[in-house]
């Protein structure tokens, strides 16, 4: 089964086509445009998606100045993405959608040292080999999550959240 993660930004957003059942990594882009995500919805594209899991910002304790203006933008795309992405709903392609927090508390990292991206990574990481080295690997031997960076990390923490919550 192939799930889309979307962590939307206000300009780029981070994304990861995930096979469930090969349990790696497709297609992953740390700075994917509304188009670039539009054309991986369209049903003739390589990917036939069963689910796609996108980010819903959701504010978590208090914000400086400029930070406000940051989370409005990436809710505002949030929600572009989203009606995106219920086009495809009529491909039998299902949007559901997770905050970080539902995020960092299904993948186990709720607390911890370090960033919640930090700890997001470091889970994906754990679940796919427990090492640097056997999840992502090299290019001559890539790993299950070989590819995935920045952003993209995010969204691949979406997905397997989402498949802890929906086991």
């Amino acid at each position: 089964m192939l799930i889309l993660g979307i962590d939307p930004g206000p300009n780029a957003s981070g994304v990861v086509v995930y096979d469930s059942v090969a349990r790696r990594v497709i297609h992953s882009d740390k700075t994917a445009t509304e188009t670039d995500i539009g054309l991986l919805l369209i049903p003739t594209h390589k990917f036939r998606l069963a689910h796609i899991i996108i980010e819903r910002p959701a504010a978590m304790g208090p914000m400086g100045a400029g930070k406000v203006g940051h989370m409005l933008d990436t809710a505002w795309a949030a929600g572009r993405l989203e009606a995106i992405a219920e086009r495809a709903n009529s491909t039998g392609t299902t949007v559901h959608t997770l905050t970080r927090r539902e995020v960092v508390r299904h993948l186990g990292v709720m607390s911890g040292k370090g960033s919640a991206d930090a700890r997001v990574r470091a889970a994906c990481i754990a679940d796919h080999g427990g090492t640097q080295r056997a999840a992502v690997g090299v290019k001559r031997e890539p790993g299950p999550l070989y590819g995935v960076t920045s952003h993209s990390w995010q969204a691949l923490g979406l997905v397997l959240a989402w498949l802890e919550i929906n086991k």
